[in-house]
């Protein structure tokens, strides 16, 4: 039996989207917050996270916003720390963040624009695990979704 969204209840779980200010990350929050779960909007772009908290606060859900860099360690801790004050456990984690880097050949490209891709699109997803795996390993539940595209 196919089962839809409206099937899903996440109430009284906690949900941390990274890029979650537009796009597929903001379409993720949204949902999640739609399912019962309570959403960390997190992404560099203040403006954008907040306009993600007010769709979700639109559909009666309850979310906050996180300006965070996840490439960077400090911020990816104290980011999963306020989120676990404020919400509790993390149950899900959306590792959505990504840079789409240079188009063309690897050699004609800024390596400094290579390196950010490579910071954001690997150490990201690897630092917002790291920051979340020991609540889920010790509570023997959790979830984490890495989203990734061709570009990545």
């Amino acid at each position: 039996m196919e089962e839809s969204l409206k099937d899903i209840d996440l109430t009284g779980q906690v949900a941390l989207v990274t890029g979650g200010g537009r796009g597929i990350g903001r379409a993720i929050a949204v949902g999640l917050a739609n399912a019962g779960a309570s959403v960390a909007v997190v992404a560099r772009t203040e403006r954008q996270i907040a306009e993600t908290v007010q769709l979700v606060e639109k559909g009666n859900g309850k979310a906050a916003a996180y300006p965070a860099d996840v490439s960077d360690p400090a911020s990816v801790e104290k980011l999963a720390a306020d989120v676990m004050e404020r919400f509790g456990p993390i149950d899900v984690l959306v590792n959505n963040a990504a840079a789409p880097g240079s188009a063309g050949r690897d050699w004609e490209n800024d390596p400094d624009v290579w390196w950010e891709t490579i910071e954001i699109n690997i150490r990201g997803p690897s630092l917002c695990s790291r920051a979340v795996l020991p609540s889920m390993i010790e509570r023997r539940c959790g979830r984490i979704i890495n989203v990734s595209s061709s570009s990545a």
